[in-house]
C-alpha cells in the first residue's frame, strides 16, 4: 500500500519497514538503468515482453530480438535471470534461455529466491568485472529483484552497507529514469540466504 509521493517516489511500509520505489521514465522502455555510477558492468532491466496476462505466453524469440538489439547497443553480453522456474514457463518454446543463446547473450539463471543465489550471482559478476563484461540482471518488472541484486553487488564489491547501497541505486535510478524498488532489510534477508 503506497503511504505518499514524495519528490515522484512512491513510499510504502511494509513490516515495520518503508519502501521506496522510483519512477520510471516513459521513454525508458526497458526500464534499464546501471546500478550506480561506480562501474558500468552491473545493470538492471525488466525482462523480454514484460507483464502477461494470466494464461498468457510471452514469445521470447519476437521479444528477445527486441530487447537485445537495445542490449547490443548497451555492450551488454550477460542477462542473470532472476525469475523462478515457474515465470520462465510464461515464455514459448523454446524459451527465454535459448532465444538469449540464439542472439548471443549468456544466460545466468539464478533464482533470487533460490539458497545461496546472494553468492552466486555475486562470484559470476565479480568474474565478469575482472574480464570487463557488462551484464544485466532481470525479475519480471526489473524493479524489485532486480534492484536488490544491485544494491547487493555495491554491498558485495564496495563494501556499502545496506543502507546506503540500497540510496546510491535509488539515486541512479532516480538519474536514469528506472523504476527501481529499494528495501534495505530485504536486501539483508537475501545476502543471509
Amino acid at each position: 500500500m503506497v503511504l505518499q509521493v514524495k519528490d515522484g517516489d512512491r513510499i510504502q511500509e511494509e513490516n515495520g519497514e518503508q519502501i521506496v520505489i522510483t519512477p520510471q521514465d516513459k521513454i525508458n522502455v526497458h526500464n534499464f538503468g546501471p546500478a550506480s555510477s561506480r562501474d558500468d558492468i552491473v545493470n538492471t532491466c525488466q525482462r523480454p515482453g514484460g507483464e502477461t496476462a494470466d494464461g498468457n505466453k510471452i514469445d521470447a524469440t519476437t521479444s528477445v530480438d527486441e530487447w537485445m538489439q537495445f542490449m547490443s547497443t548497451k555492450g551488454i553480453k550477460h542477462a542473470f535471470i532472476l525469475l523462478s522456474d515457474n515465470e520462465l514457463e510464461d515464455y514459448i518454446e523454446p524459451g527465454l534461455i535459448s532465444a538469449y543463446e540464439a542472439v548471443g547473450i549468456t544466460a545466468h539463471h539464478i533464482p533470487i529466491a533460490s539458497k545461496g543465489s546472494y553468492q552466486k550471482i555475486m562470484a559470476e559478476l565479480d568474474s565478469l568485472y575482472d574480464e570487463g563484461e557488462k551484464a544485466v540482471a532481470h525479475c519480471t518488472h526489473g524493479m524489485g529483484r532486480s534492484g536488490r541484486v544491485a544494491a547487493g553487488w555495491l554491498v558485495y564489491k564496495y563494501g556499502l552497507t545496506s543502507e546506503a547501497a540500497t540510496e546510491e541505486v535509488l539515486e541512479s535510478a532516480r538519474m536514469h529514469g528506472v523504476e527501481r524498488m529499494g528495501a534495505p532489510r530485504l536486501l539483508n534477508e537475501w545476502i543471509a540466504n
